[in-house]
């Protein structure tokens, strides 16, 4: 019998132990002298440093990378350059990234680090083993955005409609195994509904096909749904936060509509290879956590519909470690294999 999916609760312990383990390893390796330690970090870098992003530029990724990037640039002697390396989910740059020796080559990544593995034993990269984590760097907001003439005056009276007409409605996403697919799989199985997967090819299709009225459902970034929301033409139901996004305070939760066992976090990050050194490590996640003082790179976060967090190493590997325990459940629950 399938395992039921990872429930919030589950997944708060998994991240809770996850991280007193990581902060255990990670202070029983501080015997080596500290003047040890920091000399990488005090003539680093020497080349140009590479920030790695496994998608096409224009995305809300590639957007946080090359203002990381520009800021870096002027804190250092050697220029951060974005460099994007699309392919395979993600797969082909993480992979190129993995295999990279150079001390000087970086991941960009998104919340799909952990989707991908969890999907498909064909990666050629592990991301616990070949990755040292620098730093969470932003959360990306995503919606259940709906057909606005889909009964129920809530996400709840909606949902319940829904899986009162099983195999009715339709569902859009990027893909199967994308980040939209995994959300939709694991909504179905904590509420029963039936809907039918329509795969598309992106955010801006998805929300094309929902105009169109060819698909009733979808999960959106609201940076990019926010307009649509707010001229009524496509409805939102839920965030996937804890608590409702400041972008969009109107937009309840999914804790609110009923379902606090929902999960579906959207962050963007930095990795390292995994033989970096833990001080140039610690070196870039000190300046990035600085540059929340900077005003115009707030401004670009916020109107991204990005909400920085800026957690380290330590937090970094525990939301690693929780994501790929949660979405492997959900995946293997639903029998997604990869297209």
């Amino acid at each position: 019998m399938a395992r039921p999916p990872l429930s919030t609760l589950d997944r708060r312990s998994f991240l809770t132990a996850a991280l007193t383990a990581t902060a255990a390893t990670t202070l029983a390796g501080v015997a080596a002298p500290a003047a040890r330690a920091a000399a990488p970090a005090a003539s680093w870098p020497t080349q140009p440093v590479r920030l790695v992003v496994p998608f096409p530029p224009g995305g809300g990724t590639d957007l946080l990378a090359r203002a990381l990037a520009d800021r870096l640039s002027k804190l250092y002697p050697q220029p951060f350059v974005v460099e994007n390396r699309p392919g395979a989910g993600a797969a082909v740059g993480t992979d190129y990234v993995a295999k990279s020796t150079d001390g000087h080559t970086f991941l960009f990544a998104s919340s799909n680090h952990v989707t991908v593995p969890a999907l498909s034993t064909a990666v050629r990269y592990d991301i616990f083993k070949d990755f040292k984590s620098v730093v969470l760097v932003a959360d990306q907001a995503s919606v259940l955005a709906v057909d606005p003439e889909l009964p129920g005056k809530d996400a709840a009276e909606v949902l319940a409609h829904i899986k009162a007409n099983p195999g009715k409605y339709n569902y859009g996403t990027a893909g199967i195994g994308s980040g939209q697919h995994l959300s939709t799989a694991f909504l179905q199985q904590l509420t029963g509904i039936d809907i039918v997967h329509v795969p598309l090819k992106g955010q801006g299709e998805i929300i094309s096909e929902l105009l169109g009225k060819r698909i009733q459902a979808g999960f959106l970034v609201l940076s990019t749904a926010l307009p649509y929301f707010r001229s009524g033409q496509i409805r939102p139901l839920a965030v996937a936060l804890p608590e409702r996004s400041p972008f969009a305070p109107e937009i309840p939760t999914f804790g609110e509509a009923g379902l606090k066992d929902f999960a579906a976090r959207s962050w963007l990050g930095l990795l390292a290879p995994a033989a970096t050194p833990t001080a140039v490590v610690d070196r870039l996640h000190a300046d990035i956590v600085g540059f929340a003082k900077d005003k115009d790179y707030v401004a670009i976060t916020e109107k991204a519909g990005m909400a920085l967090v800026n957690e380290g190493p330590a937090a970094f590997d525990a939301e690693i470690a929780a994501g790929y325990a949660q979405w492997k459940q959900v995946i293997q629950t639903a029998g997604i294999k990869p297209s």
